[in-house]
């Protein structure tokens, strides 16, 4: 006889066909699916808080020259620039993912802190590239290919969270599947294409990182798949 006392199961999700039922560490509607994403959300915050620990004004105020001052500090300017809009477009981008993905096991869990853990690495290589005004090569191929891991990391997430066996999810659609994974792909392709121009023209291969944008649009009028809002979870509380 069962106990009266035992504590309910989780809901159930299937890996596929004919496989084994699992139980997800955590499902969306539930607190520790909800504290899995409030800590990603604090890990992109941080991250981008700290991306102006650098940006200074002396505290030497009667002795400062305010147009020598923003002069010297152009350089980490950009910097701060250019690693606020790739962090951003990192958090947008796993915003979007976790429309689809509604649980967290272990390896996607594994998983999303490597990202994480590249994000919050990001200001080091940004502060990198800001004193060396960008035009260093070791600081340009250093930061690419920081930023590179990070899209690889959250493609990851991804692949791996919409995988049918996975079970972390209602299935989604194999175009929708590619267009989310076309668009979080841009970000390492671009870097890495950047990284051999880095070699004879560092300052190039920065401003061609504004192609992301480019990229991204592209993508969105060329794909086939235009996607829609996710069907809402029948096993998740309403309103959640």
């Amino acid at each position: 006889m069962a106990d009266d006392h035992s504590v309910a199961q989780e809901p159930r999700l299937r890996r596929g066909p004919g496989r084994k039922v699992v139980y997800p560490l955590a499902r969306a509607g539930n607190l520790e699916y909800d504290r899995v994403l409030f800590f990603t959300d604090a890990v992109f915050a941080i991250a981008i808080t700290l991306l102006v620990v650098d940006l200074r004004v002396p505290e030497a105020v009667e002795h400062v020259v305010a147009k020598q001052e923003l002069h010297d500090a152009i350089s980490s300017i950009i910097g701060f620039a250019i690693s606020f809009a790739v962090i951003g477009i990192f958090w947008v981008g796993h915003h979007s993912l976790f429309r689809y993905i509604k649980a967290f096991d272990r390896r996607l869990i594994l998983l999303n802190l490597l990202f994480l853990g590249v994000i919050a690495f990001l200001p080091y290589p940004t502060q990198l590239l800001s004193v060396t005004s960008t035009k260093q090569t070791a600081a340009v191929v250093f930061y690419a290919a920081c930023a590179g891991v990070a899209g690889l990391a959250e493609a990851a997430v991804w692949a791996y969270g919409t995988w049918p066996r996975a079970g972390l999810g209602p299935p989604v659609s194999a175009g929708l599947r590619r267009y989310l994974l076309l668009r979080t792909l841009r970000l390492p392709v671009i870097f890495g294409l950047s990284i051999p121009v880095a070699f004879p023209a560092p300052t190039v291969a920065t401003w061609m990182w504004a192609l992301i944008a480019v990229a991204g649009i592209v993508i969105d009028r060329t794909a086939p798949f235009a996607p829609a809002e996710p069907d809402p979870d029948p096993e998740s509380e309403p309103g959640l």
